[in-house]
């Protein structure tokens, strides 16, 4: 159905009138907001619209948010987009088509419009039951307000910059990857073990294949499993386990190589190069209602949470135009650093305050160590180890094995479970505020099942009464966890919105394009990049009430051409490569 047959410049001028003069409800407005400005050209003023997806995640992170599912929760309009679905599927059964290949200007006018309307009656009808709760809570509100929607804003315009991508780089590192894929199969194929299972089950070993893989290692092979179990309670073969049995053959160690490079291969070259846009760039989502904690998740074309961080060969192939560089800002020790704020444990805070090395900070106040702090690492390198193994732990649960084990691996020496129960215990001794508050938040958690984080967010967390003392436990720590890392996220997230706002304001040439973890990446013009440092730096350590007093919290910015600054052009140089064909094609190679 055109455009122009339902929507003629009368109607569309009304509808803007209507969008300028009442607030607008949306449900996930991320995606409508941008859809309905591209194609009508009517724009929503900022600071009237309202989105119900955003709404019932600050009433219940854990619940899908999707419409059709509250449709049904909170409704009485059932499963209202059943007609659409029963069209496209006797359409494709009449015409040959497959599903996927079904598009909905297809489904006609009359269905297509009963549905919208439902559409938007089931939008107006949550945001009447959501809004009224979320009013009431002064928590929420806020949390709703200054986090998703205008958090959803910030997102909205970021994902529009897109992430500026090489596709001269990219392409020759595909050329690169493909010959170290095939180059890491040959050496799995080359072992005995596999060439036994190969001729006993009559197949080809696919590394890929964890029924296989599991067959080969501890059949053919005669390896033990670690213990490690899937959620099913099968026999886990993940990269941890892989990495575990190397150390005893190394034909697992093969096998990680080849799943380390297919997943680069699969996961961004393959993916990415077919959707990079004609401005050399690629858009993909990032999410605020995906995960519990309040962190942000990527999905779509490009997975930016997810980039490897040991191997620069993707983060290269992020690359800025001529005249501009990639900036990235990092939250440093972010997790403790608010760990501090939150337990008010003032020996802890006298670590960040002091500056230096954090761990060797640690270790020097714990161990009480004959040397100055900036000889820790050289001198004692087991014990700054052990203080960065039981900071990082404690707030994720490790235990004094766990502390042993991780410790052992670091340096290469024996570290007994003795050692690391007496250095967990002087630990405490030092910073036992920071127990207490531990403490004080497991006993909170394990009697109500929920808790709150700094800015309001509530996380709820049922399964802190089951009857599995392992379940429980785990939901006390997640609970813990939630409070430190949502902190963080946030803290993050709303110096990005502040810096957006006032480069917007200042007429800068700076735009932020991604946020990654505990950090925010832009793309900005060669003359401004001081200013724009100084904006960001600025409002992340703004003091929103959470901060140590004289001491806001650290970051690290790079500057570079691009996303892995420095170190791709220290690993790889582009060579020219003659394929078979005799063609001339570009080939990454490492250095």
């Amino acid at each position: 159905v055109s455009q122009s047959r339902y929507l003629d410049d009368v109607c569309l001028d009304l509808l803007q009138k209507i969008a300028n003069e009442f607030e607008t409800i949306f449900h996930n407005m991320k995606f409508d907001f941008k859809m309905i400005k591209y194609h009508l050209g009517i724009d929503f003023p900022r600071d009237r619209v309202h989105d119900t997806m955003c709404m019932h995640y600050v009433l219940d992170e854990n619940d899908s948010h999707g419409l059709k599912q509250l449709a049904l929760k909170y409704t009485d309009y059932g499963d209202y987009d059943s007609p659409l679905d029963d069209f496209k599927k006797e359409y494709c059964a009449q015409h040959g088509l497959l599903q996927d290949e079904f598009t909905y200007d297809l489904i006609p006018f009359d269905i297509i419009s009963d549905y919208a309307a439902k559409d938007t009656g089931v939008t107006y009808e949550l945001f009447q039951k959501f809004w009224p709760i979320i009013q009431k809570n002064d928590k929420f509100a806020w949390v709703y307000r200054k986090l998703m929607m205008d958090g959803t804003l910030f997102l909205m315009d970021m994902e529009e910059v897109g992430i500026p991508v090489s596709q001269e780089r990219m392409r020759a590192a595909k050329l690169y990857l493909d010959d170290e894929i095939q180059r890491a199969k040959e050496v799995v194929f080359s072992f005995d073990a596999v060439k036994d299972f190969e001729k006993a089950s009559g197949k080809i070993f696919n590394p890929g294949s964890v029924m296989q893989l599991r067959e080969v290692l501890f059949d053919y092979l005669g390896l033990q499993p670690t213990g490690k179990k899937t959620g099913t309670g099968a026999i886990s073969t993940d990269a941890e386990v892989l990495k575990q049995l190397a150390e005893e053959h190394p034909l697992p160690g093969a096998i990680l190589t080849v799943r380390q490079l297919s997943k680069i291969q699969n996961t961004y070259i393959n993916k990415i190069l077919p959707e990079i846009d004609r401005d050399g760039r690629i858009r993909t989502n990032f999410n605020l209602t995906f995960t519990t904690s309040g962190r942000l998740s990527s999905s779509g074309k490009f997975n930016a949470q997810q980039i490897p961080r040991d191997d620069p060969i993707i983060k290269g192939c992020l690359l800025a135009p001529k005249g501009y560089k990639i900036v990235s800002q990092d939250l440093t020790t972010a997790e403790m650093y608010y760990a501090a704020v939150l337990s008010g444990d003032r020996n802890l805070q006298k670590v960040f305050s002091s500056g230096g090395d954090f761990h060797s900070t640690i270790a020097h106040m714990v161990f009480s160590l004959p040397c100055a702090v900036e000889d820790v690492k050289k001198l004692f390198p087991a014990m700054r180890q052990s203080a960065k193994a039981i900071s990082f732990g404690i707030l994720y649960g490790s235990g004094a094995a766990k502390v042993s084990q991780t410790v052992s691996k670091a340096t290469g020496e024996d570290y007994p479970l003795e050692q690391a129960q007496a250095d967990i215990k002087a630990y405490f001794t030092k910073f036992n505020k920071l127990k207490r508050w531990l403490d004080d938040r497991k006993a909170f958690i394990s009697q109500n099942g929920f808790t709150y984080s700094f800015f309001g967010r509530k996380r709820r967390l049922p399964n802190v009464f089951s009857s599995d003392k392992g379940i429980a436990a785990h939901e006390v720590r997640s609970g813990i966890n939630m409070e430190v890392q949502s902190l963080a996220s946030d803290m993050n997230l709303l110096g990005a919105i502040g810096t957006a706002n006032e480069c917007k304001a200042r007429g800068l040439d700076a735009n932020i394009f991604m946020l990654v973890h505990d950090s925010v990446v832009a793309l900005v013009r060669e003359d401004q990049v001081d200013e724009y440092c100084e904006i960001l730096k600025r409002n992340t350590q703004a003091d929103r009430g959470c901060s140590i007093p004289g001491s806001p919290i650290g970051v690290d910015q790079d500057i570079g051409d691009d996303y892995s600054f420095g170190d791709w052009d220290s690993t790889y140089t582009i060579v020219s490569h003659e394929a078979e064909d005799g063609s001339q094609h570009n080939k990454l190679a490492r250095i």
